[in-house]
């Protein structure tokens, strides 16, 4: 694997391990075909290159960003969807 300055190869793995089990729960099939699956994702593409720090990430965030592209196509957890779907919470009232 590439080196990346914001991310060391023991965070990637631990990701990719809790993620994998994730998907193998919920998605009814093998945490290897799983985590064959999220190796072969944009989010696992995400996970190993990120454009800046993670802070205080967990595999659920990453999970949330895996079911949505597979899903919904997007790659965006539940908090950013819901708010996607949702503009009216965060948008000023006109005068």
């Amino acid at each position: 694997m590439k080196k990346n300055k914001y991310v060391t190869e023991s965070f990637i793995n631990a990701i990719t391990k809790e993620v994998s089990i994730l998907i193998a729960a919920n998605d009814h099939m093998s945490i290897e075909k799983a985590e064959n699956l999220f190796k072969e994702s944009k989010v696992y593409n995400f996970l190993c290159f990120p454009p800046d720090y993670f802070y205080e990430e967990d595999p659920q965030y990453f999970y949330e960003m895996y079911e949505n592209l597979e899903h919904k196509g997007l790659m965006v957890d539940n908090n950013q969807l819901y708010l996607m779907q949702n503009p009216q919470l965060y948008k000023l009232p006109t005068d």
